[in-house]
C-alpha cells in the first residue's frame, strides 16, 4: 500500500502518473496530432515515444516508492537507542 507522508512523494507520484497518462495517450494517437501537418503521427514514432514514457513513468513511481521506503529505513535506524540500554559486562 502507498503511504503518502511529504509533499515530495506527492509529487513524484503525480509526474509518474501524468507519465504513464501521456504514454497511453500518445500510443493510442489522441495526443502529438497537432505538431504534424496531415494529423498522422508515424506509427514507428508514436510507439517510440509512447512506450518511452509509459516505461519512464513506471521507473519514476517505483523509484519514489523505493526511496520512501528508504528513508523509513534509514529513520528507523537512526532512531534506535537499543545501544544505550544494553549492558557491555562479560561473565
Amino acid at each position: 500500500m502507498i503511504r503518502i507522508t511529504s509533499l515530495r512523494q506527492i509529487l513524484a507520484y503525480l509526474v509518474a502518473t501524468a507519465m504513464v497518462v501521456s504514454g497511453v495517450l500518445i500510443l493510442t494517437g489522441h495526443l502529438l496530432q497537432t505538431y504534424f501537418e496531415t494529423g498522422q503521427l508515424p506509427v514507428q514514432l508514436r510507439l517510440v515515444f509512447g512506450i518511452v514514457l509509459i516505461l519512464y513513468g513506471v521507473f519514476r513511481f517505483v523509484s519514489a516508492h523505493f526511496a520512501e521506503k528508504r528513508d523509513q529505513e534509514n529513520r528507523s535506524i537512526l532512531e534506535d537507542d537499543t545501544w544505550k540500554r544494553s549492558d557491555t559486562t562479560s561473565e
